[in-house]
């Protein structure tokens, strides 16, 4: 028995540092790719896919002769996107929903406050050190999700549509799974990962719809055309 608990403690102690590796694997790769297009933008502004003038605009950028104001501005933003979820991230997750937060003080009705109870039931079981703001959802669908960037950080929500449809018991096993996502750190995952490809889809949508509907008489319309629009479909 003592072996099992080792085993699953080990097991828990791997995935938590794994999705902390993968989550930084994910930030550094999107970097890059923000990196990779405004340095595009960039050669595109300065007249690289011309004819013969791809060598030497290219050079020119690399070794600041150029400034890479494009790739630096994209960049920026991509930091500056991160830093927004993270402050916001309440209120992007559950942007467009009816909802309001419930704590032990504020919970008024019945099943409030049984759904605030479970969950700090739980929180005390998984030995996790926050307490995760708790959400409900004004709806009559059925969903729950967790989110946040650190157990510190953590939320839940659920719909009041789930809520009247499961018993105590129900409740307590999808609580549960809500709140494993928080202690095993992929949540942290999953938000960063939809941040970053949302931000680069927006990017992407904005160059691909300029190259449609602004092209001019440049002899590199159609090379910057086709670029953005194999980025268009291929990135996603």
């Amino acid at each position: 028995m003592n072996d099992n608990l080792n085993r699953q403690t080990t097991n828990w102690r791997q995935t938590l540092a794994s999705n902390q590796h993968k989550t930084w694997i994910v930030i550094v790769t999107y970097l890059l790719i923000y990196l990779l297009l405004g340095f595009l933008i960039d050669l595109y502004i300065n007249g690289a896919f011309i004819e013969n003038q791809f060598t030497p605009v290219f050079h020119a950028i690399i070794t600041l002769q150029i400034f890479p104001t494009l790739t630096t501005l994209i960049f920026i933003i991509a930091i500056g996107s991160l830093l927004i979820a993270y402050q916001l991230r309440d209120r992007l997750m559950l942007l467009g929903a009816n909802y309001h937060e419930i704590t032990d003080e504020t919970a008024t009705s019945t099943e409030e406050k049984q759904l605030y109870h479970i969950i700090e039931e739980l929180k005390l079981a998984a030995g996790m050190q926050f307490m995760p703001k708790v959400y409900i959802i004004d709806a009559d669908y059925m969903n729950a999700f967790a989110s946040g960037f650190s157990e510190k950080s953590a939320m839940v929500a659920i719909t009041r549509g789930l809520i009247k449809k499961l018993n105590r018991d129900e409740l307590e096993a999808v609580m549960a799974h809500e709140l494993s996502h928080i202690r095993h750190g992929d949540i942290r995952l999953v938000l960063t990962a939809s941040v970053l490809s949302n931000l680069i889809l927006i990017v992407i949508d904005i160059f691909f719809y300029s190259a449609l509907f602004c092209r001019n008489d440049r002899r590199d319309g159609g090379q910057w055309l086709i670029i953005i629009i194999l980025l268009r479909y291929l990135l996603p």
